[in-house]
């Protein structure tokens, strides 16, 4: 949607309002911390957790800022087990005590074993957990250098080569030219196809990967070794990064990649998963009545009484456009948004459409309740007080004429 004029600073507080269309880390908010362990174990990764409170206010900043990064989304999508855990609800305090957490909020990067990697605490920007990621995948100096020496002089048997894949993946660095090497050798000489299987599931985890092709070819012997589930996720992980990209460059081409895949996976999850990557990839076109057919879709279909999205999206709307025809609808649904889910950000995004639709009087009710909500949840109604005030402005000028 082309983006028009803001009528008010939009403050920290509404920014976390535009999470689902920022592209940021997807974190599995339902899979027990166990179930990740073995999760990362079948698919060669490490656990990424982030350890927060529910009243921690710079574990609430760093959702909304560094996890939301598209660079972070994409380098902790693929790369890692991601998950949230609340330090003091369900298996949070045994969490908390088996890693000593005393400080929010943490970081963890632990291998399958539940060792920890690497440790990181604050609020923390976007290179800096690049950084403390990249360190914590980062095998020891000597192990890689001592494979880094093998394979330059020539070793290239299969136990080798998937040795030094698992190690090149873990460093965080591009490994296709290797893994693409992999491929050849093992076709030409006919190596281990079990063991070949698993190299080709863990190892292809982008769209542009060298082992998509092998992937989507060998798909019983895959989806036998490691369920038709988990096989189907995995397509479903690549959609999604390419659709990421898809949006990111505004390509079509590249969108296209992404529905076929999760076609491809198939299961319940495809085709809300579809309507989701067209929804937010044209959130970046300019043409207004595409961008509110799919999403109208998306809710109507699959989101009627997600209260986040409702809210998230009529956000979007606010900010994007000035056409009165979008931002009724975009109330309606903001209006339900506040029924599902009476919490201060719902009641100042519903406070912040009616105010641009002129409907000053309703703003100020939607303010008031959205300050009587954040008290109660221990927020600062920093958005809802800024547009009470902006109201009182605007009618001291008024009667002032």
């Amino acid at each position: 949607m082309k983006k028009a004029i803001r009528i008010l600073t939009i403050t920290l507080a509404m920014l976390q309002a535009v999470q689902v269309l920022a592209g940021g880390i997807e974190f599995d908010h339902e899979i027990a911390f166990q179930d990740a362990l073995d999760k990362a174990k079948r698919e060669g990764k490490l656990v990424f957790i982030d350890c927060y409170t529910s009243w921690c206010g710079p574990c609430k900043r760093l959702a909304a800022t560094t996890f939301m990064d598209s660079a972070v989304g994409q380098y902790f999508n693929n790369n890692y087990i991601n998950i949230k855990v609340d330090m003091e609800k369900g298996e949070g305090p045994q969490v908390a005590t088996r890693y000593q957490i005393t400080a929010y909020p943490t970081m963890l990067w632990l291998d399958a074993n539940g060792s920890v990697k690497k440790r990181t605490m604050g609020l923390i920007d976007a290179p800096t957990l690049m950084s403390s990621a990249h360190e914590a995948a980062d095998p020891l100096p000597d192990i890689m250098n001592d494979l880094n020496k093998k394979y330059s002089a020539g070793e290239r048997s299969q136990a080798f080569m998937e040795d030094y894949l698992k190690n090149f993946k873990a460093s965080g660095r591009n490994y296709d030219a290797v893994f693409a090497e992999y491929l050849a050798q093992a076709q030409k000489q006919g190596w281990a196809k079990e063991s070949t299987l698993m190299t080709i599931y863990q190892m292809t985890n982008s769209y542009e990967s060298p082992g998509l092709e092998a992937l989507q070819k060998d798909k019983s012997g895959i989806a036998a070794k490691v369920g038709e589930k988990a096989y189907d996720q995995k397509l479903l992980s690549i959609a999604k990064d390419a659709a990421e990209t898809a949006r990111r460059k505004t390509d079509p081409k590249v969108l296209a990649v992404a529905l076929d895949l999760t076609k491809k996976a198939g299961g319940a999850e495809s085709k809300k998963a579809a309507a989701k990557m067209e929804m937010d990839y044209y959130f970046n076109t300019a043409n207004a009545d595409t961008y509110d057919k799919y999403v109208s879709e998306y809710i109507k279909k699959y989101a009627p009484n997600d209260a986040k999205l409702l809210n998230d999206v009529a956000w979007q709307y606010y900010i994007n456009t000035n056409d009165d025809k979008y931002l009724k609808k975009a109330s309606q649904w903001a209006y339900k948004a506040v029924n599902l889910q009476n919490n201060s950000t719902n009641n100042t995004t519903y406070a912040y459409l009616q105010y641009k639709l002129g409907n000053k009087s309703e703003a100020t009710k939607a303010c008031d309740y959205a300050i009587i909500k954040a008290k109660e949840e221990k927020v600062n109604p920093l958005s809802a007080q800024a547009l009470k005030d902006a109201i009182k402005k605007d009618e001291a000028a008024a009667g002032a004429k």
